[in-house]
């Protein structure tokens, strides 16, 4: 059993109101957690309990767990810190997008999405390959002349082309 003080209690359920979100590292021997300056087994044991009152939702993955704030976990927190209402996680505020459409006039003073590489990322062709037909240059065969499916000859590995007759 560990014995969490009430300051360290007030910290982490704090911060998990403030942002709705915190990761725990899977290595109790840490020190201190990043976020919290709360030891990190305490920070694991505090959620681990908030996980079992059904508060909140844990995802884990590659030594870290990562606990998401529910609405009862809201309230519940709240209620504990004695914070009003007004007080709501970063996770639930909708964010405000600006959507701003091209002027007619704005269109020759910036340059395009992808710059001066044809807004193709730099890669050329079709699907990041070169425009080889997605293989890098691989065409397939034995080496000197392969047949297509319409009997033409392709080219041979010295770049001359033959005809079949």
């Amino acid at each position: 059993m560990v014995i969490i003080s009430k300051r360290n209690k007030r910290t982490v359920y704090e911060y998990l109101l403030r942002e709705g979100v915190i990761v725990v590292k899977k290595d109790f021997n840490l020190k201190e957690h990043k976020d919290t300056k709360v030891p990190n087994l305490h920070v694991w044991m505090l959620l681990k309990s908030l996980k079992s009152r059904d508060h909140v939702e844990v995802v884990y993955n590659w030594h870290h767990y990562y606990y998401y704030l529910k609405n009862q976990g809201v309230t519940f927190l709240r209620h504990s810190l004695g914070i009003t209402e007004e007080v709501i996680p970063i996770t639930y505020m909708k964010v405000k997008k600006n959507y701003y459409g091209a002027d007619e006039g704005d269109a020759e003073d910036r340059p395009r999405r992808g710059g001066a590489r044809g807004g193709r990322g730099g890669r050329g062709g079709r699907g990041g390959r070169g425009g080889r037909g997605g293989r890098g240059g691989f065409r397939g065969g034995r080496g000197e002349n392969t047949e297509t499916a319409g009997g033409e000859q392709q080219e041979n590995t010295a770049g001359a082309t033959e005809t079949q007759q």
